[in-house]
């Protein structure tokens, strides 16, 4: 079950600081491309990420790995040793932790910078990456999946702007 909006409403009700980054925030820009996860990129100060240790206790998340979950004790002080990406399964889904994503952007506050706010369920509001972000991200990253996409987000940036 993939349910990205109750896990970012999980996120917003411990008062997490984040950015939602990849597919799931190419998804609010308006793609049509499939995404099975989300990824966020935090806050990496001490008590956003104590915030977030909570959220995810609430989630039930599990480190993914290649073969079955491995449960973990996930808080605040075990986030802030993750040095670049951490992959999570969790009870509403595919969760993809992602301090420093690909691109020259850095962290949260630079991706937070260029970062719209937008409301993607009643109440609900988030702040995802933009979509010159996620393109410039995306072909940085460079892998087979994001080199399929660039075509279609280049021509939804182009649409977004003639409209």
């Amino acid at each position: 079950m993939f349910d990205p909006v109750q896990i970012c409403q999980i996120l917003n009700e411990e008062g997490v600081a984040y950015v939602i980054v990849g597919g799931f925030a190419s998804v609010v820009h308006g793609s049509s491309l499939p995404t099975q996860d989300i990824d966020v990129v935090p806050s990496r100060q001490q008590e956003n990420l104590d915030r977030l240790g909570r959220a995810l206790q609430r989630m039930n998340a599990m480190i993914r790995t290649g073969g079955d979950p491995v449960p973990a004790s996930i808080d605040g002080p075990f986030l802030a040793n993750m040095p670049v990406m951490l992959n999570l399964v969790t009870d509403l889904g595919d969760l993809d932790l992602t301090f420093a994503p690909s691109g020259g952007l850095g962290e949260f506050e630079e991706w937070s910078a260029h970062a719209l706010s937008v409301e993607i369920a009643e109440g609900l509001s988030v702040r995802i990456a933009s979509l010159d972000d996620i393109i410039h991200s995306k072909r940085a990253a460079n892998r087979p999946k994001d080199q399929m996409a660039l075509p279609y987000l280049e021509s939804l940036k182009e649409q977004l702007r003639d409209s």
